[in-house]
């Protein structure tokens, strides 16, 4: 008990130094957590699903390749369906390709945590496919342009339809139209224009027609993208009755430009 009485309070002096140590240790170790960068939050996200089909048949476009900047790309399904997660939300930039449509990118807004639905139509441009689908195609259409197609058989005029256009790159009506014997392309330097004339009439503008309709004139150098087929008849004896009109002496152009009601 005596030596109980006498023993100072508090330990040895070692101990209380190694106390000290380990008291100091814990609260570096405090400070240091706190002065730790907090985790980073995770990024917003949203998904992309969707369906790709042809723009003027509405039929899927399989195995189209859908990239959007910073994601591995996805490829759609047989019935053109895809799906792509994980998209930050904000403005995403979607580039699709397929093997016979012409590439085309959209922007689209994409909402944290939504799911975004949504409808890309393709236009055909049959580039790198065997001319027996192409072919196939453009019969498909043929009910849309069933005169067209009746008055090309016939062979009464000259006609430019879309595989002729693609195979020989025009870029514009005009460029297309003057590639038809018995075609001039007269230049006004005063105006800054040119303008289609025929080569028997060069003193008169012929009639134009856009998808069955009586226009008073065309634009030349509108680009020939949209354009299924075009109809030169270049004097009375080639026109048929349902163009016949005040001009057609002068000659007329018919063209007919590609419905697109799934684009």
């Amino acid at each position: 008990m005596g030596d109980l009485k006498n023993r100072p309070m508090g330990g040895s002096a070692a101990g209380r130094t190694r106390g000290r140590r380990l008291g100091g240790f814990a609260f570096s170790t405090v400070l240091l957590v706190a002065l730790l960068p907090e985790p980073a939050v995770a990024q917003a996200t949203g998904t992309l699903r969707g369906r790709i089909i042809d723009s003027e048949t509405g039929d899927p476009v399989a195995e189209a390749v859908i990239r959007i900047r910073g994601l591995p790309p996805v490829s759609a399904d047989s019935l053109g369906r895809f799906e792509v997660t994980g998209i930050p939300a904000g403005q995403a930039q979607v580039t699709i390709q397929a093997l016979g449509f012409a590439t085309d990118q959209w922007k689209l807004p994409i909402a944290a945590g939504q799911v975004s639905e949504r409808q890309f139509g393709l236009d055909f441009s049959g580039e790198s496919l065997p001319d027996l689908v192409v072919s196939a195609r453009a019969t498909k259409l043929v009910p849309r342009y069933a005169d067209f197609e009746a008055r090309r058989e016939r062979g009464l005029g000259a006609y430019l339809r879309w595989d002729d256009i693609k195979k020989k790159n025009f870029n514009s009506v005009g460029e297309a139209a003057r590639s038809i014997r018995g075609v001039r392309m007269n230049c006004v330097q005063a105006e800054f224009e040119c303008y289609l004339r025929m080569a028997r009439t060069p003193d008169c503008p012929p009639e134009w027609w856009v998808d069955g309709v009586n226009v008073r004139s065309f634009t030349e150098n509108t680009p020939i993208r949209d354009v299924y087929g075009i109809e030169i008849y270049r004097g009375p004896g080639e026109v048929p009755g349902e163009f016949s009109g005040s001009n057609a002496g002068c000659g007329v152009i018919v063209i007919w430009t590609k419905s697109k009601p799934f684009r």
